[in-house]
């Protein structure tokens, strides 16, 4: 089956659309992206995945692709308003967004940014604030300035207070924990953010999922969750929102197995299946979430 390709020179955004045999879901569509590492490579994974199911996928890229920027610095968020603008014209009712991560903070600024092209969000291993940028460069250095932007504007963030990447700690403390973690840099912006940069979920037009795990060590998707759950209900949100916790499972909370999940203690040893079967269990949640759009 071929599937439609976008690319941000002639389109506005770089992604590749992924139709159902048989459509479960008529009508929506869901955009999905990865996080971090910038892997356009997880975003279509993830699309044939929710594509076997009968629903269709945009996986789109937002970094590291032709025309798009090398490192998460003034990330534009024009690229999700271009797809959904897209997916809109060709006819489907309703625009979903699904991020993991990095990605799950986009997907929640570009909810709260996008009202009306964005019917519902789901946010995996969430952040509640926007975060300050950085590149992949011999490691992880911190920039001065947003991770996004939108229509040429820096929105506004959370700085870590650090001149530079505390790479000693964490180090230290991921060898400590037997496993990657940067729990420790990102949980004073989620608990103390600036008050202009905590996302405005509030403004987001339809329903909010939020996933995370217990033993994640990465950042803290949990507290974040909480923060935006008690936004939420401060706001008196007009639409159903939820916040699925799990006992089990990584950062890395993706319904297929991932190499990399062997670097985090919640989906390895005696974890390994009752994660799996939690990261699974998240993708039947998120397709029941797909239905009451």
């Amino acid at each position: 089956m071929e599937n439609d390709a976008f690319r941000v020179k002639t389109d506005g955004f770089h992604g590749e659309l992924f139709r159902p045999a048989q459509d479960n879901y008529p009508g929506k569509v869901l955009i999905c992206f990865g996080g971090s590492d910038g892997n356009f490579g997880l975003a279509k994974q993830l699309a044939r995945i929710f594509q076997t199911c009968g629903l269709t996928t945009l996986a789109l890229a937002y970094v590291m692709e032709e025309g798009l920027p090398d490192r998460f610095f003034h990330v534009p968020v024009d690229t999700l308003e271009a797809a959904a603008k897209r997916l809109h014209e060709m006819g489907c009712e309703k625009v979903g967004l699904w991020g993991i991560s990095k990605g799950a903070e986009l997907a929640l600024t570009a909810g709260s940014l996008l009202p009306g092209l964005v019917n519902a969000v789901t946010a995996v291993a969430p952040m509640s604030t926007v975060c300050q940028g950085f590149e992949m460069k011999k490691g992880v250095v911190l920039l001065t300035g947003s991770s996004w932007s939108f229509h040429g504007r820096e929105l506004p963030y959370t700085p870590f207070g650090l001149e530079k990447t505390p790479y000693g700690r964490i180090i230290w403390k991921s060898l400590k924990a037997r496993e990657v973690t940067m729990f420790d840099l990102y949980l004073p912006v989620v608990e103390h953010p600036a008050p202009e940069a905590a996302i405005k979920v509030e403004n987001i037009t339809g329903p909010i999922l939020l996933i995370s795990s217990k033993q994640d060590t990465m950042w803290p998707s949990g507290p974040a969750a909480e923060k935006i759950m008690e936004r939420l209900q401060a706001h008196g949100f007009a639409y159903p929102y939820q916040h699925l916790c799990y006992d089990c499972g990584s950062h890395l909370f993706v319904p297929m197995e991932l190499r990399a999940a062997k670097f985090f203690r919640g989906d390895r040893g005696k974890n390994r299946e009752p994660g799996r079967k939690a990261r699974m269990d998240s993708l039947e949640k998120t397709l029941a979430f797909v239905k009451t759009w």
